[in-house]
């Protein structure tokens, strides 16, 4: 007799509580919809601006152009990466350029400024570098000071900017130093 009682409370509490969740979801559920029709009605409609992403300040490049070595004319190519923040850059660079009995591979890191943050943008840079020097008189592995500037850009693609570039490399030897100016022009891919 007592398991009976249990059943029959057990049953009206569990078909009150699901009456009860029914009523209370049909009203939730014709609020709502009063209020999409409220919304639909007096509310305008407005886009949504959303920010464009920010570039992470990286890039990736390369060079071709000239080197003009104590005098002598030859060819020069280059790759780089950028880290940038701000109007502040580090470039780290690969360099080579060879003329007819001479060449040099050099691992450079630059410092560059950034002058103007238009679509024409100015810069000056200088930095250090590890030069790997080879011609028919000597062979060494020595250190170079850089100094330059260029300009980059900004507005002919969305993908890359074009950047236009000379520098002046002073290889510092024990005999005597190198000198050399480097003019060139490339393709900057930054990474969004």
């Amino acid at each position: 007799m007592k398991i009976y009682i249990t059943v029959i409370i057990l049953l009206t509490i569990f078909l009150t509580d699901i009456s009860d969740a029914q009523e209370i979801r049909l009203k939730l559920n014709n609020s709502q919809s009063q209020d999409l029709y409220k919304l639909s009605i007096k509310e305008e409609t407005k886009e949504i601006q959303i920010p464009p992403i920010p570039s992470s300040g990286a890039a990736v490049g390369f060079n071709l152009g000239l080197a003009s070595i104590e005098g002598k004319v030859g060819f020069a190519v280059g790759a780089f990466a950028e880290l940038k923040t701000g109007g502040f850059s580090f470039v780290p660079q690969a360099n080579y350029w060879s003329e007819d009995k001479q060449s040099n591979f050099e691992l450079a890191g630059l410092a560059r400024f950034y002058l103007s943050p238009q679509v024409l943008m100015p810069y000056i840079d200088g930095g250090l570098g590890v030069n790997f020097y080879n011609s028919d008189k000597e062979n060494f592995s020595k250190l170079s000071i850089l100094f330059g500037g260029g300009v980059e850009l900004t507005n002919l693609g969305t993908s890359f900017n074009l950047i236009f570039d000379g520098k002046y490399k002073l290889i510092i030897n024990d005999q005597n130093n190198i000198s050399c100016f480097v003019f060139t022009a490339g393709m900057k891919f930054p990474f969004k």
